[in-house]
């Protein structure tokens, strides 16, 4: 063990064997500003009050050095600690970090020091723009319907942010043109009607008992269940009952369970099988949930954006 430290000094890389270059630097306020003049555009949205508890920790002198680094990549951008940096800056102290210069800014969407980052900061970092409501709408509509966990927990993982992005940009134009964002609304409704949107423009293209297009169709299933009545004043009858259902259903389980949401695996195959019925126009009595998904596999279902949908642009004259 005493000659631990000489083989380390030993194994020791130059920047030139490996593009890396570690230092240990004090950081005060004026050092911290510069850094944070380095800040990426795609990084997340800061949390003050938890700058606010690390600037109070710095002037009680309870912060120290730490094993997350400062990450600076080699085009000069810094990929973390924003929320360090700016404590610094609140607490006008001076604190001891590891920097670390030299790594790619594609690495920085792996990076889980600090504060940890969720799916939508880690996929936005990795250039791809997607909110927190649009990322748990993608994964809840590419939940298997017979797996025991919703969408958001069977693909939860840091594994699955390249297939959650993908699948987002193939359908990102519906998710825009209904303000899919917006924090208002369960995810569950806005994943079903995406699917029925790609349902209807790629498979289902049947005779149906009303002449809404696949967008009109969607949006009015939203309007029904988040409002009850269409924001455009579109007519609603038997043909539309389901939406209508599946909205005194949520209601009735948040009155009866004190307020608790619409977030179950129950809950999902309920709102499918009331976004299938309403997609078929039927007239609906109850909601009894499907055995199985009655869509088609939303994971292998083609892109819902323009141009790809030519067919169903061609078909509704749009």
């Amino acid at each position: 063990m005493s000659n631990i430290l000489q083989d380390l000094y030993n194994a020791e890389l130059s920047y030139a064997d490996c593009s890396h270059k570690a230092f240990i630097v004090e950081v005060g306020p004026e050092l911290a500003q510069k850094l944070l003049a380095l800040n990426f555009d795609q990084n997340r949205k800061l949390s003050q009050p938890y700058v606010e508890r690390m600037s109070s920790d710095m002037k009680n002198g309870e912060w120290g050095l730490s094993n997350d680094a400062i990450v600076i990549s080699d085009c000069l951008q810094v990929g973390n600690a924003q929320h360090r940096l700016n404590a610094v800056i609140r607490s006008n102290t001076a604190q001891t970090f590891i920097v670390l210069f030299g790594s790619p800014k594609e690495a920085f969407q792996k990076f889980d020091t600090g504060k940890k980052r969720t799916m939508e900061q880690r996929i936005t970092i990795s250039g791809i723009e997607i909110s927190m409501k649009e990322c748990c709408i993608i994964r809840h509509a590419m939940n298997d319907y017979e797996n025991p966990s919703v969408g958001t927990v069977q693909y939860g993982y840091p594994r699955h942010d390249s297939l959650v992005a993908e699948t987002y940009k193939k359908h990102k134009h519906f998710l825009k043109i209904v303000g899919a964002s917006k924090p208002a609304g369960s995810a569950f409704i806005y994943a079903a009607a995406l699917k029925l949107y790609a349902e209807m423009i790629h498979y289902n293209k049947v005779l149906r008992p009303y002449s809404h297009d696949p967008h009109t169709r969607a949006q009015l299933f939203i309007d029904l269940c988040l409002h009850g009545y269409s924001t455009v004043d579109l007519p609603s009858g038997q043909t539309e009952i389901a939406a209508l259902k599946l909205k005194n259903t949520i209601a009735r389980k948040k009155e009866d369970l004190k307020g608790q949401y619409w977030s179950q695996k129950y809950d999902w195959r309920v709102t499918m099988t009331a976004a299938y019925k309403f997609m078929l126009g039927e007239k609906v009595v109850n909601l009894v949930p499907y055995k199985t998904d009655p869509f088609h596999n939303f994971l292998k279902m083609p892109s819902t954006n323009p141009p790809t949908n030519l067919e169903y642009f061609e078909l509704y004259d749009i």
